[in-house]
């Protein structure tokens, strides 16, 4: 997504959140240079090009460059090309006014109360719609027959482990919690991967995520992973076949869509998700018609591959 950031008035990190605490590093970074301070007032109400910030600042434009990348990398700043009479021109645009740092440490009533977590095992799904190469496997051996769509509706579904299709999504049904408690993020994490036959690291497979069925970002799977065994792989399970995948972390919050820590797009919220509409909140996992690369993909859960989870929600 290449959503254009507009100002954030009030951005609230908090030490106590991993995410946040990272953030607040880098922000302390970036606003720790006299030359960075001049960029941001520069541009706080306007928009404007990298050498024209060299000329007005009398920074030179290599050095401008460095300290844009830095407000960057803070999400101080956002760098997007709009077209000039020269070709198409870097403009820098200021995307957080002003921000806080929370140091309140909630007691144990407080915490509990405000993050709620299930993990749902991957063999139980609610939806899918999968086309073959296909399969399942369980702690101790394979389940059904592999390439066999039907084996995706066997009741042995349940003690999944890994589980693959080349093309289509499956969908899972997360109970909601009972009361809202001013909850303002949902994340969902899992150890995910593209498919083909044996495997093969480089092979990339664009995995789109609905939650409620809107869209909320699609990524690239670089490759099915092997050549070595996963730390909790099954030792029945051949080296030559996927062993592995990445751990991937989607978050929606009142900022917008995160991915793995990095901000995507700020054009979803977490109120958009509408969470205690329904008396389930959906996960999609799937690969477009139109994917650019239709690579598959495998899901992992807590005896399979490197991470000893299924797939998690996080609602705080």
């Amino acid at each position: 997504m290449s959503d254009i950031l507009t100002p954030n008035k009030d951005l609230v990190l908090s030490i106590i959140n991993k995410q946040d605490a990272e953030m607040i590093q880098k922000i302390s970074h970036a606003l720790d240079s006299p030359a960075r301070i001049q960029i941001l007032r520069s541009i706080l109400y306007k928009s404007k090009g990298l050498q024209e910030l060299s000329v007005e600042l009398n920074i030179p434009i290599s050095s401008i460059m460095r300290h844009v990348e830095i407000l960057s990398d803070a999400q101080l700043v956002i760098v997007n090309y709009q077209p000039g009479p020269k070709g198409h021109t870097k403009y820098c645009s200021q995307t957080i006014m002003s921000y806080s740092i929370s140091f309140d440490v909630p007691d144990n009533d407080k915490g509990k109360n405000n993050e709620y977590v299930l993990e749902m095992p991957i063999g139980l799904f609610s939806d899918c719609h999968i086309s073959a190469p296909c399969g399942m496997n369980g702690k101790d051996a394979q389940i059904g027959k592999y390439d066999d769509k039907r084996t995706f509706f066997l009741p042995e579904r349940i003690n999944a482990e890994q589980l693959w299709f080349d093309e289509g999504y499956i969908s899972y049904n997360f109970a909601k919690p009972t009361e809202d408690h001013n909850y303002s993020s949902i994340s969902f994490s899992f150890e995910i991967c593209s498919e083909t036959i044996y495997y093969n690291n480089n092979w990339p497979s664009d995995i789109t995520i609905y939650i409620n069925d809107i869209e909320i970002l699609t990524f690239t799977s670089p490759g099915d992973f092997g050549g070595r065994k996963g730390a909790h792989t099954p030792d029945y399970w051949p080296t030559t076949s996927t062993q592995f995948g990445q751990l991937k972390r989607i978050i929606v919050n009142s900022f917008g869509v995160y991915l793995d820590g990095k901000l995507i797009s700020r054009s979803i919220t977490y109120s958009a998700l509408s969470i205690f509409d329904n008396s389930a909140i959906k996960l999609t996992i799937g690969i477009k018609p139109d994917a650019k690369h239709k690579g598959g993909i495998n899901l992992f859960g807590r005896n399979f591959g490197d991470y000893q989870q299924a797939i998690v929600m996080t609602i705080k």
